[in-house]
């Protein structure tokens, strides 16, 4: 089960930045970035970039978290709602075949 999340972009572009290694010295971004990452990681999840090292503005801004079921999404959803750095929480939709 996955809970996907949408970021305001300058958020988006600063974890992808750091995942890719690089250094920003926009500390206020950097820390709002990291303040969310550090409290994804406090749940014992990992956030992960929808589309790994995207730019684009239409891309970017989406992230998923692998939680083991609905009782932790919906405890994951209800945390990160809160954060003013996402924008949308919510669990995708399970893939039906064509």
């Amino acid at each position: 089960m996955r809970v996907e999340i949408q970021l305001q972009s300058d958020a988006a572009l600063e974890l992808h930045h750091q995942q890719a290694g690089e250094n920003n010295n926009d500390s206020k971004t950097l820390s709002g970035a990291s303040q969310l990452k550090n409290e994804v990681q406090q749940l014992g999840l990992t956030l992960e970039p929808v589309h790994p090292g995207q730019t684009h503005p239409l891309l970017a801004p989406y992230f998923t978290i692998e939680v083991p079921d609905s009782q932790t999404a919906a405890k994951v959803i209800e945390q990160l709602s809160k954060n003013k750095l996402v924008e949308s929480a919510y669990i995708r939709p399970e893939q039906s075949p064509p």
